[in-house]
């Protein structure tokens, strides 16, 4: 009779380690609120990803450095992140193709919404993609009950989140990290299927 029958014992299945996603924002708000948000609800079905959510402000440049400065110290606590994203707007930056260039350089995903956060969170509860203003897109998603102020309403819909995510798709087929897509358009799927482990 083999050690394990003798003890009565059998070996549980092993846990996948979680993986360990950074995530700097530009906006201080509604972005942490809602990837901290999509986190708790994607783990409470399972997912074992842990993100760090870090906000930074509003320029693209300095959203990637943070990103850069935060992941070589974990690297040299031996705490090191699987993976960094950083998620920015459109808006009117004229350093986001520099931000890009050095993303793509230091291996980090920049996720671009475009023309901001909103249209991703719009796509939560209705399938429309035509092109709004920053004060179009923020009095819609305040009418939609999706962010008041700047913070996310406690009800918003993350079990929407796949819709969201077919929607992304749909709207641009080309999506990818590092690429400033149509407006509207939001590289948030990459992020969504980061934490799903996929």
């Amino acid at each position: 009779m083999t050690a394990r029958r003798q003890s009565g014992r059998t070996n549980r299945p092993r846990r996948q380690p979680a993986r360990r996603i950074l995530v700097v924002t530009e906006g201080k708000l509604t972005e942490p609120q809602y990837v901290e948000g999509l986190n708790s609800y994607l783990r409470s079905r399972g997912t074992t990803a842990v993100v760090r959510s870090v906000p930074v402000g509003k320029d693209p440049m300095k959203v990637v450095r943070k990103g850069i400065e935060i992941r070589d110290k974990a690297a040299s606590d031996e705490k090191d992140y699987d993976v960094c994203v950083c998620l920015v707007d459109v808006d009117q930056h004229d350093a986001l193709p520099a931000a890009c260039q050095l993303a793509a350089r230091e291996s980090i995903l920049l996720l671009v919404s475009n023309l901001k956060f909103e249209a991703w969170l719009r796509w939560h509860v209705e399938d429309k993609h035509s092109a709004l203003s920053t004060s179009q897109l923020d009095d819609l998603t305040a009418k939609l009950g999706l962010v008041t102020n700047k913070m996310l309403a406690p009800t918003f819909p993350f079990h929407a989140v796949h819709r969201a995510c077919e929607i992304a798709h749909r709207v641009d087929p080309d999506l990818e990290a590092g690429r400033i897509g149509p407006d509207p358009s939001s590289a948030m799927p990459i992020l969504v299927d980061l934490m799903l482990g996929r």
